[in-house]
Formats: structure tokens, C-alpha cells, sequence
């Protein structure tokens, strides 16, 4: 499979064939021996998205007999694979001061607006214009306003304003361009609307949410206005039960008086937050998170028998601790691999080019690294 962002193939190995419905027996191969003598590991070795390493678009890979010897413990195959999709739900602030200048706190409109002013609102639609048109193929991008349009000061509906899927840019850009910014920021009821839409999203894919907003949340509780530890805590709280029911979420601070929101893209399992005072910063941090969820995300061919014995690796030598916040992630099917953190910063920076998953037979851990 070639890395949209640095051209190279990247290949997923999974190392013996207890995952190839061959099983692994109770004499355990030793890793590195000839697959024909019995006393070898085997491997799923996967390249590129077509039949030739490296060639998207290629025919099916090739698929070897088991070993000669039909004692063997293990066989080997080798197949293809392809970058994985994955939903991306932006969940947009559409809070008044989002009419506001994004480098300051200036109002665009009236007696004294600023000639230069640059609002947030039609900013978003410009960046978001450029990031869907080049986002990665793979990222399925959906919509949701808080507070919803004709909610109110703090109402927030359930399900999206536009669905997760293929090919939403035109509609995604159309209901911003359509809907004015003027009500609060209820950031809770948000997070947790956006994740119980997820959950009924059955696409089999990995779902994150992108959380973009211009300050602190409010609304919480009822019809509140004002902005406590305890609105924040609420805020911090929901974020970590969507990460904890598989969805990450990714942070942007729009304009100045944002805050500091690494508490929520901690809690989103995502790191830091991304802070946009002008345009062009605004269209870094949509591109770079577009770039890292459809980047991060591998298949194998098939599930090991035992998920909880397990190796990934990274050119071999570098072993991927599991970790949600900066490691790795295996999804609910047992085959769907996500790097977080500094593994997938190094991927999508093309630092690493090598991805390999070691399958342990009974009785053998996964080494330190792949020799």
C-alpha cells in the first residue's frame, strides 16, 4: 500500500498462521525458520493495493501451498492490502461569536468592524473547501452544528446535519453556507449526541469526531450561559466515554480566546489541541487531521486466533506498545490496526516504512523485535 504522504510502500506482516485457520500446534515453530520444515513461523506478507508491492490498483496477490511437510505447524500467504477508510464527523461550534474576527475577538459587522476583518464562519467554509477537495480518499467526512439550526440558545439534536460518507464535500459546504452562526456553545450535549450517532453508523469503519469551536463550553446545566469547572469536567467526561466506546476526538481552537483545550484532545485520546488564528492555520490543522486518520489505519488479511497475543512493529525493530493515546489500537473486528500518537506521526511523516503485526502461537509472546 503506498502512504498518501510519502509515495513509499508500507506493508503489514502478520506472522504465523494460527490467523490462516492452519493451526499452530503444540510443538510452536521457532520464528525464522524455513516454512518448509515444519519448524518455521509463517507470514502474511502484505504490499500495496494491487498484486504488484507497491502498485495500487494491481490484481490479487499470490496465495503458496501449505509446507510439504503436512506435520508443518504453520504455512504461509501472501495477499494485499489497501489504506483503510475511516468516518470523520466534524462537530462545529456555531456559537455567536463565531461571526467574530478569527484573529481577534472583533465583531465583523457593525459600527467599527475592523476593514481586515476575517470571520470565522466563512473561514471554515473556505478551508473546508480546500481540505475536502484534497483529503485523502479514504476519509468519509459528516457534519454537525452545535447548537442545531432553530435549536434555540443550547439545544442540540440527535443524529448529524450531514451523514457520514463518500463524497459529502458539496453538501458539507452547502449547509455552512447556509446556516449563520448565533446561539451558545453546548459542548457536552454535543460530544455526546455526535458520539451516540456514531454508534449507529454500522460501516464497519473506525469513527472519529473533530471537534472545532472558538471558546469554552456553556449550556450545561439546562439553559446556563455561564462557563464553570464543573461545565468543563462534564465536557472532559463525555469525550472520554466516546474514547472509551472507540471514538476518538480531535480538538481545534478557532480565534484567540479559545482556550487551552488539550484537556479535551487528551481526553479524545488525540494528544494536543490544534490552535487556528488565521486561515492558513486553519487549513493546516483540517489537512493534518484528515491526513492522520486515513493514514493510521491498516487491515490485516485476517484476525489472529488470540488478539491478546500479539506483536506490532514498526521497520522491524521499533515494538508498538497498545495504547490508545500513543501506540497502537486493534478495532472490535480484530483486524483493523490504528497507530496513535507519535507512531502515526511518524508514518504519516514517512519516517517509518515498514509496518508488521506478529501473530504468537500458544505458548510463544511476541518477540522484541522481527528479525
Amino acid at each position: 500500500m503506498n502512504n498518501p504522504a510519502t509515495g513509499k510502500a508500507i506493508a503489514l506482516v502478520a506472522l504465523c498462521a494460527a490467523a490462516l485457520s492452519v493451526q499452530c500446534g503444540s510443538s510452536p515453530p521457532s520464528v525464522g525458520g524455513s516454512p518448509s520444515s515444519g519448524k518455521g513461523g509463517g507470514a502474511i506478507s502484505i504490499t500495496g493495493a494491487g498484486g504488484n508491492s507497491g502498485t495500487p490498483g494491481g490484481g490479487g496477490g499470490s496465495v503458496s501451498g501449505p509446507p510439504a511437510n503436512p506435520d508443518a505447524n504453520c504455512g504461509t500467504q501472501t495477499s494485499n492490502m489497501s489504506q483503510q477508510p475511516a468516518d470523520l464527523l466534524l462537530v462545529l461550534d456555531r456559537s455567536g461569536s463565531m461571526a467574530d474576527d478569527i484573529a481577534s475577538n472583533n465583531s465583523c459587522t457593525g459600527r467599527g468592524a475592523p476593514a481586515n476583518c476575517t470571520a470565522r464562519w466563512p473561514t471554515i467554509t473556505t478551508a473546508l473547501s480546500q481540505v475536502l477537495a484534497s483529503s485523502p480518499a479514504g476519509v468519509q467526512w459528516g457534519l454537525k452544528f452545535f447548537t442545531s439550526p432553530n435549536g434555540g440558545t443550547c439545544g442540540v439534536n440527535a443524529g448529524a446535519d450531514v451523514a457520514v460518507g463518500p463524497n459529502t464535500a458539496a453538501q458539507i459546504q452547502a449547509a455552512i453556507a447556509g446556516t449563520t452562526p448565533g446561539s451558545q456553545t453546548p459542548t457536552t450535549a454535543a460530544i455526546k449526541a455526535a458520539a451516540a450517532y456514531l454508534q449507529t453508523v454500522n460501516d464497519g469503519l473506525p469513527h472519529y469526531i473533530l471537534l472545532a469551536t472558538d471558546g469554552q463550553p456553556n449550556c450545561d446545566p439546562g439553559n446556563s450561559t455561564a462557563t464553570t469547572a464543573t461545565v468543563v469536567a462534564n465536557t472532559v467526561a463525555a469525550i472520554t466515554a466516546a474514547a472509551g466506546a472507540g471514538t476518538k476526538t480531535f480538538v481545534i481552537g478557532i480565534g484567540p480566546s479559545a482556550g487551552n483545550l488539550d484537556n479535551f484532545a487528551t481526553a479524545g485520546g488525540t494528544g494536543n489541541y490544534y490552535p487556528a488564528t488565521s486561515p492558513d492555520a486553519l487549513t493546516t490543522a483540517l489537512s493534518s487531521i484528515a491526513g492522520q486518520v486515513a493514514s493510521c489505519v491498516f487491515k490485516m488479511s485476517a484476525a489472529p486466533q488470540d488478539p491478546t497475543n500479539i506483536g506490532v512493529y514498526l521497520d522491524k525493530t521499533t515494538k508498538v506498545p497498545q495504547d490508545g493515546t500513543n501506540g497502537y489500537t486493534l478495532g472490535s473486528d480484530n483486524v483493523t490496526v490504528t497507530f496513535n500518537g507519535t507512531y502515526c506521526a511518524g508514518i504519516t511523516a514517512g519516517t517509518y516504512k515498514l509496518v508488521q503485526v506478529y501473530f504468537g502461537c500458544a505458548g510463544i509472546s511476541p518477540p522484541s523485535f522481527i528479525p
